[in-house]
């Protein structure tokens, strides 16, 4: 998949990263053809190279993938005990790497757990790669606008 990827120049990434496969990922998780992990992993390298060829995408931002990273993002921050905290970070890495409009709410809550994901002092090599995804999720932010009204359910 990353090949694939890493060869693709940006209409051919517009063309198949469209607001309807986002659409059917949604449904497919709704379904339990596929996990959430294994769509965060395959969302957050999607974001990655959109990021590296400066895309423009609207896609995920009009989708059902989006509405529901919105809510997950929400919803797994008002936990208290039972916090999931890598699950809330790469749900906001994905929803920034992804995003092209964010909600002033959703940021709120992004901006915090990304800082804290990006100040880890560990020095191996996994930590290395959390921190340089929380910092590039940051990255994003500037590049979008960020809205005032609720996008999430």
């Amino acid at each position: 998949m990353n090949e694939i990827v890493e060869y693709m120049d940006r209409e051919e990434f517009k063309s198949i990263f469209t607001t309807e496969l986002f659409n059917k990922m949604d449904k497919m998780i709704e379904e339990e053809k596929i996990t959430m992990e294994n769509a965060i992993g395959l969302l957050k390298h999607l974001g990655y190279y959109e990021v590296l060829l400066s895309l423009w995408n609207s896609a995920f931002h009009s989708s059902l993938l989006c509405e529901r990273f919105e809510k997950m993002i929400v919803d797994e921050d008002e936990k208290n005990e039972e916090k999931n905290e890598n699950l809330l970070i790469d749900s906001c890495e994905c929803y920034l790497l992804l995003g092209n409009s964010f909600s002033f709410e959703t940021l709120s809550i992004c901006v915090p757990c990304l800082l804290k994901a990006a100040l880890k002092k560990k020095e191996d090599e996994e930590t290395k790669t959390e921190v340089e995804m929380a910092l590039l999720g940051f990255s994003c932010i500037r590049k979008y606008y960020v809205t005032s009204k609720k996008n999430f359910i």
